[in-house]
Parts: C-alpha cells; sequence; structure tokens
C-alpha cells in the first residue's frame, strides 16, 4: 500500500528531473477590479517555486499556471478557497486574495458562467469542505475521495454544478485522470478573463 501510495510522486519526480524546462509566456498586464469579482470565480496563479514548477510539468498548453482557487465572497471581502499542500500533504484553507497571490509571478482571473444559485451552491459546498478540514490529495488521485489536490478541488466543485464542458476527457499519467491547472481556463465564459503579472 505504501509503495502505491508514492508512485504518482516518484513519477512526478522523474519527469520534473528529465524534462527540459519549459518556456512559459509573459502575462498580459491588466489590473483586476476586485470589486467586481464574486463567489464561483476562479484564479489561477503561478510562480517558480520547486512544486509550481512541477506542477506545470503536468500543463497540457499553458505551463504558467501551478495553482488555483475558488474565489468567495462576503461580508468580510473577498477570499480565495484552495488545496493547499504538495506531495508531502497540506489541507483545504482560506486566504484572502493578496495573501493567496502574494507570492505569484502570474495571475489569471476565470468568470465562469454561473447562476446566483450556482454560485450560493458552490459557497455551501466550500464551506463543508473548509469546515472538514479536507485534506490534500497527496496521492493525486481522482477516485480518493475526500481528499483532493486544487486543481481537483475547482473540477469537483464545477462537477457537482454540471457546469463542465461537455465532452472533454481529461488526461492520464499512468493509467490515471488528471486535472491539469491549465485545463481550468476551459471553465471561463466566452473567453472572458483578466491576467495580471
Amino acid at each position: 500500500m505504501r509503495n502505491e501510495s508514492l508512485t504518482l510522486p516518484v513519477l512526478a519526480l522523474l519527469v520534473l528531473l528529465a524534462a527540459p524546462p519549459l518556456q512559459a509566456r509573459d502575462a498580459p498586464q491588466a489590473s483586476p477590479d476586485l470589486d467586481s469579482l464574486q463567489t464561483g470565480d476562479i484564479v489561477l496563479t503561478g510562480n517558480d517555486s520547486a512544486w509550481a514548477f512541477l506542477a506545470r510539468r503536468f500543463a497540457e498548453r499553458d505551463p504558467r499556471w501551478s495553482h488555483v482557487g475558488i474565489l468567495v465572497r462576503d461580508d468580510e471581502g473577498l477570499g480565495v478557497v484552495h488545496m493547499d499542500g504538495s506531495p508531502l500533504g497540506g489541507h483545504i484553507r482560506l486566504d484572502s486574495f493578496a495573501r493567496f497571490t502574494e507570492d505569484a509571478r502570474y495571475h489569471r482571473l476565470l468568470r465562469p458562467s454561473l447562476t446566483a444559485e450556482q454560485r450560493r451552491r458552490l459557497d455551501a459546498w466550500l464551506d463543508g469542505h473548509l469546515a472538514r478540514n479536507t485534506a490534500f490529495d497527496t496521492r493525486f488521485r481522482l477516485d480518493e475521495r475526500p481528499a483532493m489536490y486544487c486543481s481537483e478541488l475547482v473540477w469537483r466543485g464545477f462537477e457537482r454544478l454540471g457546469a463542465l464542458p461537455s465532452g472533454s476527457e481529461l488526461p492520464t499519467v499512468g493509467g490515471r485522470s488528471f486535472v491539469p491547472v491549465d485545463r481550468l481556463i476551459e471553465l471561463d465564459a466566452a473567453g472572458r478573463s483578466a491576467s495580471v503579472r
């Protein structure tokens, strides 16, 4: 059982060591209007940390993005719910937008097409995971419930809402499906997004 739990992290480390460096493209500079953001919007980030470098190895098209969270807005302001972790462990957490993006080299904000009711349901679902302190999925398995990794959190939340793009198959590594961070760009309604650097 222990060997199986180490398979994907070891495979990821081998890919990291063997693959040539990916060239990140510069994101257009823009200033997001934080007051316009709402629960259910998505923020992608990218930086140059070791874990971010590893996550980018599994990108499909755009290797800038290595972490993702779901925005929540309430009376206290704007926050980001995300899976804070690595192959060593971690858990779900809620951080301010400023804290979530402070170490990021790149940011991209996505606006999925959600109704007010879908946003309310997503908020309740996230609250439930925060209350349970859901663990980071160190095995990176989509069938490992309730533990999740960052892009899986977003994918699962939108799957519950019936808001995933139709006919979209996830890629696989070692026979297991996974959710690349850059795959979540598909959730942006009509390509409306703001990028900042």
